[in-house]
């Protein structure tokens, strides 16, 4: 096969390696990139056959060799991936790609693109351990957490704690945690992303979400995802179950209440009190003078039983005394 100076010039400066087989497979040209990942001389790897410099591992190959496929068939093959053996023996992931060669009608042979993807499936590898590794992390929060598409409230991500299991495609945020149709609304439940739309910052509210075990205070904390123009696309949503604060705030409350109730009725009793020094009545703020029973029962919580001490059963009862 012959190529132009100009050919020839884009080929060498390609960074795939390109080898070009005669009908027999044996290799008539090799760019510098070739040379490069494969480790085998230009000038050394003329006449060979492509099996002779490199190799590709596959298990396709075991029935009908690539190139020679792409020749039969007069088809390309593109884009498959395999390893491919170097000169060293080092083993490299490649995507190849072969197109039949013709000169008018007649195939002559093929040109075969090699990529070396070793890297960028290593880095994809990387990101893999990485997203296991976070959601491993995600899962073992005891909280809540999700990740919802900010136009259509799909729940995107969602851990053990807000799901106990595989949500459905398509579930919203609202049906969820509210068993709702709709996004949630209104002054006791305000929408967190709604919250995030008006304001493009984080936001913390109050809601009542339920599960299988009712309904439960949660304080939600919406923290919003922009796209490089600035849009929202995603807002990531972390529950924590505020229950038991809420009911020790509704008990310290009422403690207080109590407390202060308490207050005021001392406070009721105490102080100089108007008292009849002769039949012991006790004058009110109006003006009214009550006996002292009617006082303080009106006053305070206090009840009385009425009975004599032993001085005025005496002096009340002589002849019953002196007789006994």
């Amino acid at each position: 096969m012959q190529f132009t100076s100009i050919h020839e010039t884009i080929l060498n400066s390609m960074s795939e390696a390109v080898y070009v087989v005669d009908r027999n497979v044996r290799i008539q040209y090799a760019n510098p990139a070739a040379e490069k990942l494969t480790g085998h001389r230009i000038d050394d790897s003329m006449g060979k056959f492509c099996h002779d410099i490199f190799c590709e591992q596959s298990f396709r190959c075991a029935d009908l060799c690539p190139p020679k496929l792409a020749m039969k068939k007069g088809q390309p093959l593109l884009h498959r991936e395999a390893e491919t053996t170097n000169r060293n023996g080092e083993l490299r992931q490649t995507q190849i790609s072969i197109s039949p060669s013709y000169e008018g009608q007649e195939c002559i042979g093929a040109v075969i693109v090699m990529k070396d993807i070793t890297d960028l499936r290593e880095a994809e590898d990387r990101i893999k351990r990485q997203n296991v590794f976070l959601r491993t992390v995600i899962d073992a929060l005891p909280h809540p957490f999700s990740v919802i598409d900010a136009e259509t409230y799909e729940v995107k991500l969602a851990n053990n704690a807000a799901s106990a299991g595989a949500l459905a495609p398509g579930t919203t945020c609202h049906q969820l945690s509210h068993h709702l149709p709709q996004p949630c609304s209104g002054r006791d439940h305000p929408c967190p992303l709604g919250r995030i739309r008006e304001t493009g910052k984080p936001v913390v509210v109050e809601h009542t979400h339920f599960d299988a075990g009712g309904g439960r205070d949660v304080e939600v904390h919406g923290y919003p995802i922009f796209d490089n123009g600035g849009v929202l696309v995603q807002m990531i949503e972390y529950c924590i179950d505020i229950s038991d604060r809420k009911r020790a705030a509704q008990e310290r409350e009422k403690l207080i209440a109590d407390l202060q109730k308490a207050l005021v009725e001392v406070k009721t009793l105490s102080g100089l009190l108007p008292i009849c020094s002769s039949c012991k009545k006790i004058r009110d703020d109006e003006g009214s003078w009550n006996s002292l029973e009617h006082y303080i029962s009106t006053h305070s919580e206090a009840e009385f039983s009425h009975g004599l001490c032993p001085e005025c059963a005496h002096r009340m009862y002589p002849d019953f005394f002196n007789r006994k």
